[in-house]
């Protein structure tokens, strides 16, 4: 796999970087004691000399006193975790925040605070871009050697990896692999090297065919595509790919040493690597479909967008009390440069009316619209001519309104002036000053109703930012802002698209980006909304309201239904009969326990009226339902059993826990009439029962609750029992059709996606002789059928999990029992743990596991090892020779796998001896299994015996196969003489003993002057000998040390 990771995926990636402008130099000539000495020892993360260089570049007034103590803040900086350390260095990086670099220097009029440019984000060409590959760096337990490393000015900035197209979740395992590196899995087990990622903005997994970003923040659900290269187009990369790559000047990759070939994973990949180094193609790039990885290269590591994206689009934001960094999405990124271009007179650059510097971004709900319009602000700030201009934000959400003031005041150390009253908000507004400020649409409204607001101020220095622009830019309220800021042009956002009633050409320059339900759906950035309607039935024949209000009311009087009438009228009455919505409580519940609930997700109730809203919360609790509560809106004469619901700190309360998993709190129900139906974002909610009407955009903001990611979740669910299909079908009329496709299906829509995965699955099999478990788990050996394989039941199992209880799943289930079964024998024979379905669904995790467990075989249970006691009779029960075969293969690999670190030359050499027999004896199946199992009966005593015939120990053994080898390649020859192999020997036993002496010292590893002291003890036993050459040196200090930290901790 490796040889297609590198040249399918790595080596075009580098050469595509270089062509883009970036120099490349091979990871092996960043190590220390190569020429040009960038770094001393491989923990070291920063290219100290080119930071230097680039300090000076870019301030030619520093002193050296000055110089050094910049370089030192970089080198050695002091926070607390790993968040910590990534903002601060983002805020130097960026000079701006707490963290801003400022020196006191005399530059002429006296001693002051200057600040440090440490990068030159306006003019990309004076700073210095470097790529490298199979970058080493030395973490505290292990190494870690990422695929690629992409430095400005000698900051380790980017860190990409790399896998084959061929492997199964291609991108989950490059994210798992970058989480391990930057410690983020199991922060206490220290398995990386963190302090690569202090420095860290982008972190990217690709396989070529596709390419996620994330930060290092982001779990790998939150990882995108980036599928547009905005402000370059397809013909761009095309032209790019089609250039000839440049020669990256004096770092070539001619020479490398040697001595550091054991970090370059092949020779073939070296080659190429020297190649690109050298300035010649791949031949790679003459492809006419542009790839993901393409796209996203061009997209995000030009250097004028690369540097714009660390700025302008990096954001650290509180999430439930943890700092989390996020980093935009494509489309945020494309909208927010386009509205700056609007702005700005458009690609001229000349002076445009106000009506053609305004338009509408309409993003669709829950793909980040919120966090844009921040983005939007913090740019338009950092602009030398925009941030002259007060920004106005009207907006309907007060979470919007703390989330700018945030930004602004960590990032920017600005201001936020909120309009809290009408007064306020003339006074403000009036202002000639470049601030910034927030108003709730209701203080217009207010402002409009008190009259005396027009003109408050003509000055074309004010831009107006509108959230949700289908109710500011075209209802009445759009005429209040540009009565009372009659030249400010107004950029207005949308979760939702505008109405075909609202012509474009009138509306303030139309569309500037768009980024549509479909569009959403697709990158994952949501999830499909499915639409069942329910009827709410009776045993009246009929439907007339007055049948139906007897029916409901039959064992009350003739005045207390007069009374009732006369109160809700017949059809409320009807609709909030406590007998009518027993029923719908009962429905949802059987809907919710069955589909919602097994897989841990929540629910929300709409309902009509605050009094609905009580009986529902009394009906469900009387059906022992799981936990509910209830959102709604008080007034100062509100009965008792209406007020005990409104007050705000306990619905605070209710509306944080529910946004919790199950397991942490079981609130699983939140019953409203209004609130929360916009700007509520809380993906755990998986599922919207209504009954009250709901129209129009406010229909179509509703439902787009449940349209949020979660793990786990495949689709939202709209249960309707008011009859809402008729509204939604009016609804999405008054749209574009182009603009609505993909609002929502409903499960028939499902049932040919489940039936053309289920075919998918059929065809991996198709050329299956056999219906044995074994049979299939044989058919399954090659790695290609196998991932093919994995994929296909996945995605299988998934829409199963969308489908089910309903009863057009029932034919696919007994295959999705009989596909999960072979999943986990292959799981077990193969010992590739990739094989689940672990996001699947518990629906239908249980269902496999069920039907796997009646078979008489636990799930849970982990293959028989290969030196288990029993092993030879777990073998013999399998039936076929060449099934046999394949498990005993399987288990020496795996035990190959899991032992290699303990004595990495002799498990190598075991890997070349089996690869040897499987080769030689394929298709001799019965003369495979006895060479397999004469191989097995020695691998426990084999290694003892070697060791003894040398009289070493195991352990010393390990270091002296390390040393043989080196000193073997080196001189190349394949054998050494007895002199030579006796001074191995020696040499060997006594750099042991120092190691078990020197690692006695408590956290040896963790002391670098220890662990000096010891790389010198190496070097000085290897230039002893007759075969001492320092150009072995630095690789068996290396390997030494990576052995050493496994025999002696």
């Amino acid at each position: 796999m490796f040889q297609d990771e590198a040249e399918k995926v790595e080596i075009p990636a580098i050469e595509q970087l270089t062509k883009q402008g970036w120099a490349f130099v091979p990871g092996a000539e960043l190590a220390p004691g190569q020429p040009g000495n960038e770094r001393s020892y491989f923990r070291d993360v920063v290219l100290v000399k080119r930071l230097e260089a680039a300090l000076r570049r870019l301030n030619p007034w520093i002193s050296e006193e000055n110089l050094r103590k910049v370089l030192r803040e970089f080198t050695h900086p002091n926070f607390a975790g790993l968040i910590e350390y990534n903002q601060a260095l983002w805020e130097m990086l960026c000079c701006t925040g707490d963290h801003a670099i400022s020196v006191e220097q005399d530059l002429g009029s006296g001693r002051k605070g200057q600040t440090v440019t440490v990068v030159d984000f306006d003019n990309p060409a004076n700073n210095d871009f470097l790529c490298t590959s199979q970058f080493k760096v030395e973490g505290l337990n292990q190494n870690i050697i990422p695929d690629i490393v992409c430095f400005v000015n000698g900051l380790p900035l980017a860190v990409i990896e790399c896998k084959s197209p061929y492997v199964a979740d291609a991108i989950g395992e490059g994210i798992n692999q970058l989480r391990r590196y930057a410690n983020l899995r199991r922060p206490e087990d220290d398995e990386g090297a963190q302090k690569l990622f202090w420095y860290n903005q982008l972190m990217v997994s690709t396989c070529r065919d596709q390419a996620r970003v994330g930060t290092i923040s982001s779990m790998a659900q939150h990882y995108g595509d980036w599928k547009d290269a905005y402000p370059y187009t397809d013909a761009d990369i095309r032209g790019l790919l089609a250039k000839p790559v440049a020669g990256s000047g004096p770092a070539s990759a001619g020479g490398v040493s040697a001595s550091i070939l054991r970090d370059i994973p092949s020779a073939f990949y070296l080659e190429r690597a020297k190649a690109i180094a050298a300035g010649k193609g791949t031949g790679e790039s003459g492809q006419t479909d542009i790839t993901a990885q393409q796209r996203l290269l061009m997209g995000m590591f030009s250097h004028d967008t690369f540097l714009d994206l660390i700025r302008n689009f990096i954001l650290f934001e509180p999430v439930e009390g943890l700092l989390v960094k996020k980093v935009a999405r494509y489309q945020q990124y494309r909208a927010v440069n386009k509205v700056m271009e609007r702005l700005k007179g458009g690609p001229t650059g000349k002076a445009l009316s106000r009506k053609e510097r305004s338009g509408v971004v309409w993003h669709t709900q829950g793909s980040g619209k919120s966090l844009t319009m921040v983005m939007l602000a913090v740019k338009m700030r950092r602009d030398p001519e925009l941030q002259k201009y007060k920004l106005v934000f009207v907006t309907d959400r007060t979470q919007l309104d703390s989330q700018l003031s945030a930004t602004f005041r960590d990032a920017q150390n600005e201001t936020i002036h909120n309009a809290s009253s009408v007064a306020k908000l003339k006074g403000l507004l009036t202002k000639d000053a470049s601030d910034i400020v927030t108003a709730m649409v209701q203080k217009f409204q207010d402002a409009e109703a008190e009259g005396d607001f027009t003109d408050l101020n003509p000055s074309d220095k004010i831009i107006v930012l509108a959230d949700e622009a289908h109710r500011t830019q075209f209802g009445g309220l759009a005429a209040t802002i540009n009565a009372a800021l009659p030249n400010a042009p107004k950029i207005g956002f949308t979760g939702t698209p505008l109405l075909k009633t609202q012509k474009m050409d009138q509306a303030f320059g139309g569309y500037i980006d768009q980024y549509k339900i479909n569009e959403a759906v697709e990158d994952g950035a949501t999830v499909r909304i499915i639409y069942e309607g329910r009827q709410a039935q009776t045993e009246v024949v009929g439907d007339s309201l007055d049948k139906l209000f007897d029916e409901y009311f039959k064992d009350k009087s003739d005045d207390e239904k007069r009374e009732i009438k006369k109160k809700y009228g017949v059809e409320r009455a009807v609709r909030e009969a406590p007998a009518r919505i027993r029923w719908v409580c009962l429905d949802l519940l059987k809907h919710y326990r069955e589909r919602i609930q097994p897989n841990g997700f929540k629910a929300m109730i709409v309902v009509g009226s605050r009094h609905a809203a009580t009986v529902y919360k009394k009906t469900l609790d009387e059906l022992g339902a799981p936990l509910s509560e209830v959102i709604i809106s008080g007034s100062h004469n509100d009965p008792g059993y209406i007020a005990q619901y409104t007050d705000k700190t306990q619905q605070k309360q209710a509306i944080e826990g529910f946004k919790k998993p199950l397991n942490e709190n079981p609130l699983a129900f939140l019953i409203v009439k209004d609130m929360l139906l916009t700007g509520f974002d809380a993906p755990i909610a998986q599922v919207m029962y209504i009954d009250r009407s709901l129209k129009d955009h406010t229909l179509m903001q509703a439902i787009a609750r449940v349209n949020r990611t979660y793990k786990g979740k495949q689709a939202g669910f709209v249960v309707d029992y008011y009859g809402l299909s008729d509204y939604l079908t009016e609804a999405l009329e008054q749209f574009s059709s182009d603009d609505v496709a993909g609002t929502y299906v409903t499960l028939k829509d499902e049932i040919p996606k489940l039936k053309a995965a289920h075919t998918r699955v059929a065809q991996v099999f198709a050329g299956l002789k056999g219906s044995d478990i074994d049979d299939y788990v044989l058919f399954l050996k090659d790695e290609d059928i196998r991932q093919q394989f994995e994929l296909a039941y996945k995605c299988f199992a998934k829409q199963m999990d969308v489908v089910l209880p309903d009863p057009t799943a029932r034919p696919f289930i007994a295959d999705l029992k009989l596909w999960g079964k072979v999943q986990n024998a292959a799981r077990n024979r193969y010992r590739d743990p990739g094989l689940n379905i672990a996001d699947a669904g518990e629906k239908v995790r249980q269902l496999v596991d069920e039907h796997i467990i009646s078979t008489g075989v636990d799930p849970k249970i982990p293959p028989v090892d290969l030196m288990a006691a029993n092993f030879r009779e777990s073998v013999e029960q399998i039936k076929s020779p060449e099934s046999r075969a394949s498990e005993i293969e399987s288990a020496i690999k795996h035990h190959i796998t899991v032992n290699l670190e303990e004595d990495p030359e002799y498990y190598k050499s075991l890997s070349l001896r089996l690869r040897d027999i499987i080769e030689k004896t394929n298709g001799k199946w019965e003369q495979q299994l006895e060479l397999l199992l004469d191989m097995v009966g020695t691998l426990e005593s084999e290694h003892k015996q070697a060791a003894e015939d040398l009289g070493l120990t195991e352990t010393e053994l390990a270091f002296y196969n390390i040393l043989m080898a080196e000193v073997a390649q080196h001189s190349g020859d394949e054998v050494v003489g007895e002199n030579v192999e006796d001074e191995i020997k020696a040499t060997t036993q006594a750099l042991v003993e120092m190691f078990d002496e020197a690692t006695q010292i408590v956290d040896f590893f963790k002391k670098p002057d220890e662990i000096k002291r010891m790389k010198k003890a190496i070097k000085r036993a290897i230039l002893d000998c007759s075969f001492g050459d320092k150009a072995i040196v630095n690789t068996v200090q290396e390997r030494f040390m990576d052995l050493a930290k496994t025999k002696f901790q």
